[in-house]
């Protein structure tokens, strides 16, 4: 069970008005955001959404006040009628830069700083009630440095990406991610096939549902799976446990000399297309090359080694220990050989049952091979959910399933989503908002009748 209070070593969230970075806590270790350098030391043993201010370097842990406790007693502060003559100069402030910085350096608080902003400012008490909470929210934004520890979650990690740098994640909105988990039918004890391109956003996703249960089974380009995302959640060593991995551009291999569940089809025009369209080529997944090319790549090694054991023992002691430690890193790469080659076998032979229980794509690639590829490999009556920030490739794997058959209920959605600001007297949509969350094609499997059966 994971812990309520803030340790060492754990991935947090630290959060500054809509602004999130995931740090690991470590001590004496410094940390930048927005500008301001400080230390996680003070924030362990502390429960999780505590806020903390930075004080000489270091994070302490402080209870914000609202603007009524900022202002004073509520109702004492006068407000005008509007703001219609008030101008913008910078007479209307006493205070001067040279003031503010001296105040910090002889280490006042930023609250005190903003109330003494309030107080100095000769408009203040003209400004009407909204003007004056949206002056202090500004003053508190430049002059408090106030964060918050968050315990990572799918919400927060997407919010955060979707944020910060969109293209990572294919420009999933929360929204699009939680019914794609939802259409999915994601729950424990769930064995599910994931094809992603988003740091392991849903990868990460996945898990948490799944809660340490189930099989996952992820389908990677290039060399080693990107798990980004799923680090930060903190997972148990027991999580991993079922998690497996398999080379995209080895997907093919899977109908190869096997028997396979009756009610699934290979087909060879998928595999050609998942060649051609979506995999990375050789160049760019040398490993995966290296372990198709196991038998021969074990041959020379045993053959050098036995040249090396079989040669005169060397006179030098030097040379005998540079021989030995030569001899053993062989050794010790022949053994990761074998266990990659024996856990690609493992994950093969899982797959091949053909009784995975869902199968989500969403990935910068064209997914229509991906999908043809891996959905006989689905049990019947499972979903399968394929997202894309484009409409076209989902078009496309549309018609190439309803022409394959074996898919019911097939459609195409996208979702609409824009926030709103809830504040007394002042509740409306915000201005700005994304222009698409992405589009989802959802199906489900059933068995497709043998060939001379109607």
């Amino acid at each position: 069970m994971l812990s309520p209070l803030i340790e060492e070593h754990q991935q947090v969230l630290l959060k500054k008005e809509k602004n999130f970075k995931v740090v690991q806590i470590r001590k004496k270790r410094p940390v930048w955001m927005e500008k301001v350098k400080f230390t996680l030391d003070g924030t362990i043993g502390h429960p999780y959404g505590s806020s903390f201010e930075v004080q000489d370097g270091e994070l302490v842990r402080v209870v914000s006040k609202s603007e009524p406790e900022v202002l004073g007693t509520e109702g004492t502060i006068s407000k005008g009628e509007d703001n219609r003559n008030l101008q913008d100069t910078d007479e209307n402030q006493k205070l001067s830069r040279d003031d503010i910085t001296a105040m910090k350096k002889e280490g006042v608080s930023g609250e005190s700083i903003v109330e003494h902003l309030i107080e100095n400012s000769a408009t203040f008490k003209t400004k009407t009630e909204f003007a004056q909470q949206k002056y202090i929210k500004k003053k508190k934004k430049k002059h408090l440095a106030v964060f918050i520890i968050l315990r990572p979650t799918t919400r927060l990690l997407c919010e955060m990406y979707f944020n910060k740098g969109p293209s990572k994640i294919c420009n999933l909105r929360i929204d699009s991610l939680a019914q794609l988990l939802t259409q999915a039918n994601v729950r424990a004890n769930s064995k599910v096939m994931i094809v992603e391109t988003c740091v392991g956003l849903i990868v990460g996703a996945v898990m948490e549902r799944l809660g340490g249960t189930g099989t996952i089974v992820q389908f990677y380009p290039g060399t080693a799976p990107v798990r980004q995302a799923v680090e930060a959640y903190n997972f148990p060593k027991t999580y991993f446990t079922n998690m497996h991995s398999f080379p995209l551009n080895m997907v093919n291999t899977l109908g190869r000399n096997s028997e396979t569940n009756p009610n699934t089809q290979a087909s060879n025009g998928a595999s050609e297309d998942l060649n051609t369209d979506c995999v990375p080529t050789s160049e760019d997944a040398p490993e995966e090359k290296n372990l198709n090319d196991a038998p021969a790549l074990e041959k020379k090694n045993t053959k050098y080694t036995e040249m090396e054991s079989g040669s005169a023992p060397f006179d030098n002691p030097e040379k005998s220990e540079e021989h030995a430690a030569k001899r053993k890193f062989i050794e010790e790469n022949n053994e990761r050989r074998q266990s990659k080659l024996k856990q690609l076998e493992e994950v093969r032979q899982i797959i091949k049952q053909g009784n995975m229980d869902g199968l989500i794509v969403a990935s910068k690639f064209q997914p229509t091979p991906i999908v043809m590829a891996l959905i006989d490999f689905v049990a019947p009556s499972r979903p399968i959910v394929i997202y894309s920030q484009y409409h076209e490739p989902l078009a496309d794997c549309y018609l190439r399933l309803r022409e394959r058959g074996g898919v019911l209920q097939l459609k195409m959605t996208e979702t609409w989503l824009r926030e709103y600001q809830v504040l007394p007297s002042r509740t409306h949509p915000v201005i700005n908002m994304s222009g698409t969350g992405g589009y989802l094609l959802t199906g489900i499997t059933v068995t497709r009748p043998q060939s001379g059966q109607r």
